[in-house]
């Protein structure tokens, strides 16, 4: 009888720890900007050399 109690605590224990971490929920807190989000852009200055001519271009780069 004892250990038809213990293997079920063990049962229920190991469950339960398998269980939790799928419980977890994700919270994501939206603001205003969030749906708005705006792209920060910058312009880059990339010189290169073509047909031994200095070339200078501008790039911009945004993330």
């Amino acid at each position: 009888m004892k250990n038809i109690l213990l293997a079920s605590v063990i049962a229920l224990a190991t469950a339960s720890a398998a269980i939790a971490p799928t419980q977890a929920e994700t919270v994501v807190i939206k603001t205003h900007d969030h749906m708005h989000m705006k792209k920060h852009c910058r312009t880059k200055v990339v010189t290169s050399w073509k047909h031994h001519h200095r070339v200078v271009e501008k790039v911009r780069v945004c993330n």
